[in-house]
C-alpha cells in the first residue's frame, strides 16, 4: 500500500526538471511557451532579419520530447513573441499579430495594426481580453483587445523595447529594451497600465545593454535576457531585478538568450538560445532562482 501511495503521489506531482534539457534542430528560435507537457517555440526562418519572406514557423515540443518543426501550415515570416491564452497560440508576427487554434491549427486571429506596425516583437497577457505587444522599430507598446480587434498605444516611447509583462496586483507593465540602433544601451521601463497620465520611465539602477525577454519571477523581482551585442556575441547574461532593492544581479549564459519564459508547473526556465538553434530548459533553483 505504501508503495502504492508513493506512486500515486509521484504521478499527481508537477514533474519538476532537475537537469537542464536541450532541445536542439529549432530554426533561430525566438520564444518559446509551455503547453500541455510539451512547448511551442517560434523559430524566425533561416536569417537573423524580420523578412517577411514566408520561411517563419511555428515548432512544438511534445511531452515524449519529439519535434514537430511546423505546427501551423498557416504562412508566417518571422515569428517572434508567444502568448498561449484559452487554447490559443498568440503570435507576433512582424507587422502582424496573429492567433491560432492548437486543437484545429486554424488561425483564428488576425490583427494588422493599421497597416503602419514596424516590428511587432513580445506578446504578454493582461487578461483574458486584452494583451500587450511591443513594436521594436517604432518605439511603442500596444494594449490590444483580442475580441474587438482593436488598440491604443500607450504613452511613452522606449528606444527598441522588446520583452513586456505584466503585474497584474501593481497594475504594472515592465518592458525591456535594446536601446537606440540596438546599440546595447537599453534599459527596463516601467508604468502604470489603468492611468491615462502614466508614461513609461526608466527603472533606477536598472542593467543596461541588448534586453530580450523579460518575466516576472514573483512579487518584487524581474528576470531579463541580454545579449550583450549583435555583433558575434560569444556569452550572454541574464540579470534579475530587484523592485524593490532597485538593484540586480547578473548570471552569465549561453550566447543569444532571446525570449525567455516560465514553466512554472515545472518549476523550470525557458531561454531560446537562437544563434546556437537550440531550447535550453533550465531548473530555476540552478541558477538559485
Amino acid at each position: 500500500m505504501k508503495s502504492y501511495v508513493t506512486l500515486l503521489v509521484l504521478l499527481l506531482t508537477p514533474f519538476l526538471i532537475h537537469a537542464q534539457q536541450t532541445f536542439n534542430g529549432l530554426t533561430l528560435p525566438e520564444s518559446a511557451v509551455a503547453y500541455n507537457g510539451g512547448y511551442f517555440i517560434s523559430g524566425i526562418g533561416a536569417k537573423l532579419a524580420p523578412d517577411k519572406d514566408g520561411d517563419g514557423v511555428i515548432s512544438h515540443i511534445g511531452r515524449d520530447g519529439k519535434l514537430a518543426l511546423k505546427y501551423f501550415e498557416d504562412t508566417l515570416h518571422a515569428p517572434s513573441g508567444l502568448q498561449l491564452m484559452n487554447n490559443i497560440l498568440y503570435v507576433a508576427d512582424v507587422d502582424h499579430l496573429k492567433g491560432y487554434d492548437v486543437v484545429t491549427r486554424k488561425k483564428v486571429f488576425d490583427l494588422n495594426p493599421e497597416g503602419k506596425a514596424g516590428m511587432l516583437n513580445d506578446v504578454c497577457r493582461v487578461n483574458d481580453s486584452l494583451l500587450l505587444t511591443t513594436d521594436s522599430f517604432k518605439g511603442q507598446v500596444l494594449l490590444v483587445n483580442i475580441f474587438a480587434g482593436t488598440y491604443i498605444v500607450l504613452k511613452g516611447n522606449v528606444a527598441g523595447p522588446n520583452g513586456v509583462c505584466y503585474d497584474a496586483a501593481a497594475d504594472k507593465v515592465y518592458v525591456c529594451a535594446m536601446g537606440p540602433d540596438y546599440n546595447g544601451t537599453g534599459k527596463i521601463y516601467a508604468r502604470k497600465l489603468h492611468d491615462n497620465n502614466a508614461a513609461f520611465e526608466p527603472l533606477e539602477g536598472s542593467p543596461v545593454g541588448l534586453l530580450d525577454g523579460m518575466i516576472l519571477l514573483d512579487d518584487h523581482r524581474l528576470l531579463v535576457s541580454d545579449w550583450l551585442t549583435l555583433n558575434n556575441p560569444t556569452t550572454g547574461k541574464l540579470h534579475v531585478y530587484d523592485l524593490n532593492k532597485k538593484q540586480y544581479t547578473t548570471i552569465n549564459i549561453q550566447r543569444g538568450p532571446a525570449d525567455i519564459a516560465l514553466d512554472a508547473s515545472r518549476q523550470a526556465l525557458l531561454v531560446p538560445q537562437m544563434l546556437d538553434n537550440q531550447l535550453k530548459i533550465i531548473p530555476l533553483k540552478e541558477y538559485g532562482l
